[in-house]
């Protein structure tokens, strides 16, 4: 049986979107479970904490690094079947999740077409529940796949168990940690109308009677280009983690109160969203740009983005804890501001 390569003390920065963090105690690259469960029996006799990491595109990893295993997931293996009008695909957690989007929208099987673009693998998909533009991937999972690391067992978990919410499941509450996800289920419906509730993605295709999957999809890719939320090679993306925090759910009384506050210097456009039992999910963007700190805000080698409010950049050289004090500035003057507390998306490592 083949050994798994463990490697030691390598710098993580370049595994990340930031290009920050400093280096793993060990770092090991899994293709199968076979080397998932050599890398849990290593972690386990050297007495030392994991970490799996995925493309790296929603994490801020502390400059003293990982005092630990790094497991870097690039299980692969994609099959699917159709049955009863559904498209059933199964997709390994190291598959780029953007690849998968497009390998359904290829076939004209709809359910996550509107998560076209978002950086990272299949297998943290599930985590946080991406979501865009009205859908979420949660809808469309039907089941995960994965290791407990309490006793290396396999177990496979319904969408019922994952928990899934806005940006939550299990993955990163109240199991954060326990399971590395090696597989997911999705069912997505086969020859169904391309879902468009984002106001940019029918304006854009207002003059299409019947848009394509693929149409919305190119939507889609052009949106979070044109927003700076593309990672891409033609220099036209930043380093950043994207969407670094949550669209906040507040009381209606709340929302009230901070409306003109908010709206008297122009506002921000389409930032505010009616939830159930009276309460308003607001935009943080907006909150952001509201509070003083618009796109292309400098803060020494940190920042936000010219594209988009939301986005906080790494604009060269910068370090994890330059990012972590530039984004405490921004929470605590929209927590004085407007009393609230902005959540982030993006998960810290090491600090």
């Amino acid at each position: 049986m083949k050994p798994l390569d463990i490697k030691e003390n390598l710098p993580l920065a370049d595994m990340t979107t930031f290009k920050v963090g400093g280096p793993a105690r060990y770092l090991a690259q899994i293709e199968t479970e076979d080397d998932l469960f050599k890398a849990l029996s290593f972690a386990r006799s050297a007495d030392t904490a994991t970490l799996v990491l995925g493309s790296g595109s929603n994490v801020l990893i502390s400059d003293k690094g990982f005092d630990g295993l790094v497991i870097l997931n690039r299980i692969q293996g994609l099959k699917s079947s159709i049955e009863n009008g559904s498209a059933f695909v199964s997709a390994g957690a190291g598959i780029d999740w953007d690849y998968l989007v497009n390998f359904c929208v290829e076939r004209n099987w709809q359910g996550i077409e509107c998560l076209s673009g978002i950086p990272g693998t299949v297998g943290a998909a599930p985590v946080q529940n991406v979501g865009a533009y009205g859908q979420t991937a949660g809808e469309a999972i039907t089941e995960v796949h994965a290791i407990d690391t309490l006793n290396s067992a396999p177990i496979d978990l319904n969408k019922e168990q994952c928990g899934f919410g806005y940006r939550r499941s299990i993955f990163n509450t109240t199991a954060s940690g326990r399971y590395v996800i090696t597989q997911v289920g999705f069912s997505l419906s086969v020859d169904r109308k391309p879902y468009i509730e984002y106001r940019d993605i029918a304006d854009s295709l207002k003059d299409s009677h019947c848009p394509s999957l693929q149409a919305v999809r190119n939507s889609v890719l052009e949106i979070r280009k044109k927003k700076g939320l593309l990672i891409s090679d033609d220099g036209d993306s930043f380093m950043s983690a994207g969407s670094f925090f949550k669209n906040p759910v507040i009381d209606g009384s709340l929302f009230l109160k901070i409306k003109e506050d908010v709206e008297k210097n122009g506002g921000c456009e389409n930032w505010a969203w009616p939830q159930d039992n009276g309460q308003v999910k607001v935009s943080a963007a907006c909150l952001i740009q509201s509070a003083g700190f618009p796109r292309g805000h400098t803060h020494g080698r940190v920042g936000i983005s010219p594209k988009h409010s939301l986005c906080i950049i790494n604009r060269g050289g910068a370090t994890a804890t330059e990012l972590i004090a530039f984004v405490n500035i921004i929470k605590n003057e929209v927590l004085s501001r407007f009393k609230i507390k902005l959540e982030p998306e993006v998960r810290f490592i090491g600090f």
